[in-house]
Formats: structure tokens, C-alpha cells, sequence
């Protein structure tokens, strides 16, 4: 049986990664044009996507970090 610790360390590896792609995917709606036509976002709406993107891989990287160097002791 796998361990919570375990457990933990394996979700926040996942978190950290997917907050990592969330940005690499903020990156690429300011980059390249051809991914904001396919993704349908106007020129105004550019900013806002990547302001929503950021916080959240940003959020979700340091969550995932929590739990994955947090010792789980309570008290």
C-alpha cells in the first residue's frame, strides 16, 4: 500500500508539471499568432489569457511544491 507521503509527493510532481505546461502554453498565445487563430483569441483578449494562465501555473507550482517538500507533521 502506498504511503500518503508518497501519495503526495507523486500529486505535487503532477501539479508542478501541469503548472509548468499551463505556462509554457501562456508563452505560446503571446508568441505565435497561428496558435491564438486556432485557439479563437482576439487580439484584446490576449493580455487577459495570459494574465489567467500565469496565476494559474503559478498557483498550481507552488501548491504542488507544498506538497511535495511539506513534512506532514501536524502539531
Amino acid at each position: 500500500m502506498i504511503r500518503i507521503g508518497k501519495a503526495a509527493s507523486i500529486i505535487g510532481g503532477i501539479q508542478c508539471g501541469l503548472g509548468g505546461l499551463v505556462s509554457v502554453v501562456a508563452f505560446l498565445i503571446y508568441a505565435s499568432s497561428s496558435i491564438r487563430d486556432a485557439l479563437a483569441i482576439t487580439l484584446e483578449e490576449v493580455y487577459l489569457h495570459i494574465f489567467l494562465f500565469l496565476v494559474f501555473g503559478i498557483f498550481s507550482i507552488f501548491s504542488g511544491l507544498l506538497l511535495i517538500y511539506g513534512d506532514g507533521s501536524e502539531g
